[in-house]
């Protein structure tokens, strides 16, 4: 009985790291810029920048999911 109860703890342990780790995190617009045929999308994502790059002629998203 002990044996599957800690058992059962580990895997609801590990359900739940996995889970937390899959989420993604929403960056908002920050800025963008235009480089040849690309246009850079900058996003601020719980403090740190990341980039998307999109066609030019295309809109950067508000939010984007990370």
């Amino acid at each position: 009985m002990q044996k599957s109860k800690s058992t059962i703890r580990v895997l609801v342990l590990t359900g739940l790291f996995v889970s937390s780790v899959a989420m993604a995190t929403t960056g908002f617009l920050k800025g963008e810029r235009t480089s040849g045929m690309n246009k850079i999308c900058i996003y601020d994502v719980l403090g740190s920048t990341y980039t998307l790059n999109v066609k030019s002629t295309d809109l950067c998203p508000l939010t984007y999911e990370f």
